[in-house]
């Protein structure tokens, strides 16, 4: 019997597993730079920095809604540029580098909420950086939003040239939070934006209600991934009334280095 060509089954494509090896394995006897922080976030036990967002790791802000995720990713961003931010606070502290690029994406907010958000950067630092890239995605498609992502870190004119991308908004990097494999799938990508160019991805997720975890299995994976776990919550009576409108608790919920204090 003859087959057609449509019927006969492509070969598996073939991959070279010892290269592979030898592109993962770990020489013990290699001397690595140290890490090299990008945002100190907080005080350990002895009263030293912690230096919570590093290149080639991400990071994760996560609270209930309306408790000040939004302004803690504008502390990060602005303490990385410097400038007056040390007058609004003591507890993000950035290294003050002026060559690179930090990318703000809002996948949340219309125009006018956004640029408010935006703003308050250069109010923080006391002037507009001009490698600040704000960008508001919540008009553009799932797809549209993450195909940019990809086209500004291995494409644009700043691709190597970035140290931070914060998203405001993972969430809306996916169809839906609970599908298991598109979370995870989005989890693994996120890894491996930190790796190009040595950048640091932080990404801010709603908690679930009454809960101190991240909300949907997105939340759960792409915590797994994290460097560090900065969680915000309103402090409240033991009725859960809200007692101070205007601040919230900081605390690290996890790190893979030394944890900050509450604050």
């Amino acid at each position: 019997m003859i087959k057609l060509i449509e019927d006969i089954e492509a070969p598996e494509e073939y991959t070279d597993y010892s290269e592979i090896l030898k592109d993962c394995l770990v020489d013990l006897n290699k001397k690595l730079a140290p890490i090299e922080p990008i945002v100190h976030v907080g005080f350990d036990y002895k009263g030293n920095k912690v230096a919570a967002i590093t290149r080639y790791e991400c990071s994760c802000i996560y609270a209930p809604s309306k408790a000040k995720k939004s302004f803690a990713k504008s502390l990060i961003e602005a303490a990385y540029i410097g400038g007056n931010t040390s007058n609004y606070t003591k507890h993000f502290v950035g290294t003050n580098r002026e060559d690179r690029y930090i990318i703000s994406l809002d996948t949340e907010q219309g125009e006018y909420y956004a640029q408010r958000s935006f703003r308050r950067v250069g109010q923080m630092v006391g002037r507009n950086y001009e490698k600040y890239l704000p960008i508001q995605l919540r008009k553009k498609s799932v797809n549209d939003r993450l195909n940019l992502i990809r086209w500004l870190i291995y494409e644009s004119e700043y691709k190597g040239k970035i140290d931070l991308i914060t998203i405001d908004g993972l969430a809306d990097l996916v169809v839906n939070t609970n599908d298991i494999i598109t979370s995870s799938e989005l989890a693994e990508e996120v890894m491996k934006w930190t790796a190009e160019g040595g950048l640091h991805v932080c990404f801010i997720l709603h908690k679930n209600n009454g809960s101190q975890k991240a909300r949907g299995h997105l939340g759960t994976v792409s915590t797994i991934k994290a460097e560090t776990l900065i969680s915000i919550d309103n402090i409240t009576d033991d009725n859960g009334n809200i007692l101070e409108k205007n601040t919230v608790k900081i605390s690290c919920s996890h790190s893979r280095g030394m944890p900050f204090e509450e604050f």
